[in-house]
């Protein structure tokens, strides 16, 4: 390799990286998936004939997720590759099989964010080619996998979160709320009790306590802070309390 090579390749490596996470940051802002994002990028810059995707859930149970390119060959490759996932060893390998070729997988296990609810599924990314992987490749795949643990659990927050809003918008459109229950949930979001509620509206504060009831029926919850926290999710309000401190319940 020539001098100038090494650069060019630091160079490709660091393109590639940059355009994986803007890509991916985009579809998840979107409430996607980045899995696919992240199987086509690294595929481009490994310069893989195949690239498979597996999620790997914290009971170690393993499924696959994506493949590229989008055929049913690969779909059997990834059925076969599946077959001979191995727990056991580095977090990245480079091997080669008279089956499949030149083979480089990084596991990205649940654990390794810190906090398992928080980084939800891991994954095993496989990357198939006919031409040995060199150390250049091993970097690329070296710098993904630090990207990818600080990417990964966003984008379970995100999916949950993009969820979280379906289900909300789909419980409001079936609860048929109100344009009065619409004013009381807004009022609770800004941190006023029932009382200073009754008084904002001119209602009585047994009529307010009605009103929350509904509430919390059409949200499918009991309790106020939940209640406004998935108003807020899903944009219903967009006030908060005009103090820091959290007042009282007065439920």
């Amino acid at each position: 390799m020539r001098p100038d090579d090494s650069r060019v390749r630091t160079a490709d490596t660091a393109e590639v990286l940059l355009e994986m996470l803007c890509d991916a940051m985009r579809v998840l802002n979107s409430g996607g998936a980045a899995d696919q994002v992240v199987c086509r990028h690294l595929a481009r810059g490994l310069r893989a004939d195949t690239a498979v995707t597996f999620a790997l859930a914290p009971d170690s149970q393993v499924r696959t997720i994506c493949v590229q390119p989008e055929l049913r060959s690969t779909h059997v490759l990834a059925e076969a590759l599946l077959d001979r996932l191995d727990g056991d060893g580095p977090d990245l390998r480079i091997e080669y099989t008279e089956s499949f070729g030149h083979i480089a997988s990084l596991w990205i296990r649940p654990s390794h964010a810190g906090n398992v609810d928080e980084a939800g599924h891991g994954r095993v990314l496989v990357y198939v080619r006919s031409e040995p992987f060199d150390s250049d490749d091993r970097r690329l795949l070296e710098r993904a996998r630090d990207a990818l643990l600080a990417l990964w659990p966003l984008g379970v927050r995100t999916v949950r979160a993009q969820h979280a809003r379906e289900w909300v918008q789909a419980t409001v459109a079936e609860g048929h709320m109100t344009e009065r229950e619409l004013q009381v949930l807004t009022l609770l979001a800004e941190g006023l009790l029932a009382t200073s509620i009754a008084a904002r509206l001119q209602l009585s504060p047994r009529t307010v306590h009605k009103h929350l009831g509904n509430i919390y029926r059409k949200l499918g919850v009991h309790d106020r802070l939940v209640a406004v926290s998935l108003a807020r999710l899903h944009g219903l309000v967009q006030t908060y309390p005009s103090s820091p401190s959290s007042p009282e319940i007065d439920s």
